[in-house]
């Protein structure tokens, strides 16, 4: 007489453990697809060497043989470059003074792929940074809010000072340091969208740090002029 023998049982820890690990792999996979953007913030936008004014006020364009620092430097491939225009001026008032404009926006802003700090761009191209600070906002008729902007003294290998003023957009969000970048940047993920970004910046050479007081006030004056000056619907590039 032949006796069958039971098949084996699966032990209840072990279907439970294989219930749990589809369970995660299937709610990894969901936060996978939800934070994976499918929209743009901006597409076709506008040309910013069309939309920011050559002239505007007292100040004109001319043509300057003076070496700004690269909004790019550190980039080395295509896939690490954050933008898709820029636009590097440099303008002159009836008095003579000159001040440097620097535009960089790109239209799609990633966790690694974003718009660069001046901190981080100055010191790679042979500047020190001696002063900083931020909160400094601007205020202007072409924006219900000030902008909150952030101002910088360094000073060159060679000698002399440059003063500098900035503003980073990503899609809404101003200021903000690196952490903070990216956990705005994961929000709009989950969002659907991938935000565009702007570094606008603004910088004067000098021959003292002392005048270093006068030249973020002459560069404020600058950057309020400039944002009224682009047209309305062109605005949403520089501010929001």
């Amino acid at each position: 007489m032949n006796v069958s023998t039971p098949a084996p049982r699966m032990p209840r820890f072990s279907i439970y453990t294989a219930v749990m690990g589809l369970l995660v792999m299937v709610a990894a996979a969901a936060c996978a697809w939800l934070a994976t953007p499918r929209l743009q913030a901006m597409s076709n936008a506008p040309s910013l060497d069309a939309v920011v004014p050559k002239a505007f006020g007292d100040w004109r364009v001319i043509a300057d043989s003076t070496t700004q620092v690269d909004v790019s430097q550190g980039v080395e491939t295509v896939q690490e470059q954050p933008y898709d225009q820029t636009v590097m001026r440099t303008y002159a008032n009836s008095h003579g003074e000159q001040i440097m404009l620097a535009l960089a926006w790109g239209e799609r802003q990633r966790q690694d792929v974003k718009v660069h700090r001046p901190e981080v761009c100055y010191p790679a191209q042979g500047f020190a940074i001696r002063q900083i600070g931020s909160g400094h906002a601007i205020a202007t008729d072409a924006r219900p809010a000030p902008i909150p902007t952030t101002q910088i003294l360094t000073e060159a290998r060679g000698g002399g000072f440059e003063a500098v003023r900035y503003w980073i957009r990503i899609g809404n969000m101003y200021g903000g340091d690196g952490l903070q970048a990216r956990w705005y940047i994961l929000q709009e993920g989950f969002k659907g969208r991938i935000p565009d970004g702007v570094l606008v910046r603004v910088s004067q050479r000098l021959g003292k740090a002392e005048q270093a007081a006068d030249s973020q006030a002459l560069m404020e004056s600058f950057l309020q002029e400039m944002v009224t000056a682009v047209p309305a619907t062109s605005r949403g590039l520089l501010v929001r």
